[in-house]
């Protein structure tokens, strides 16, 4: 299913669950957190959301798609609140990194030019 951010920008989320229901409060916890990636990365094209449900474990699979690059994490834990939050952290931290990254470059050093030769008398 397709839902907008509620806050932020108006990019694409798909949720999709695999062997598990989803419901709206999960829902709305995802698409809130996401939400709040758009102030550290502003050109986010889609994201995608998949959960996974194995005997005691859940896993989410999270690939944000940004304008430059595709960012992704994974994260598993016994609860899918839990698993959520660790993948949206892993996110977090890296459109953070690749925003300072952005912001802070390192700049070349100037071209030195050779002196001018002296003509000689």
């Amino acid at each position: 299913m397709s839902a907008a951010p509620a806050r932020g920008g108006a990019w694409p989320l798909e949720l999709s669950g695999r062997g598990v229901t989803l419901t709206p409060a999960f829902r709305t916890l995802v698409t809130g957190k996401l939400a709040r990636l758009g102030r550290t990365l502003p050109r986010v094209l889609d994201a995608r959301v998949v959960v996974t449900a194995e005997k005691f474990r859940r896993t989410v699979r999270i690939t944000l798609r940004a304008r430059r690059r595709t960012f992704a994490s994974e994260a598993t834990a016994p609860d899918l609140a839990t698993a959520a939050e660790a993948a949206i952290d892993a996110l977090r931290r890296q459109t953070r990194e690749a925003k300072a990254r952005r912001t802070v470059s390192k700049g070349r050093a100037p071209r030195r030019r050779p002196a001018p030769a002296e003509p000689v008398a």
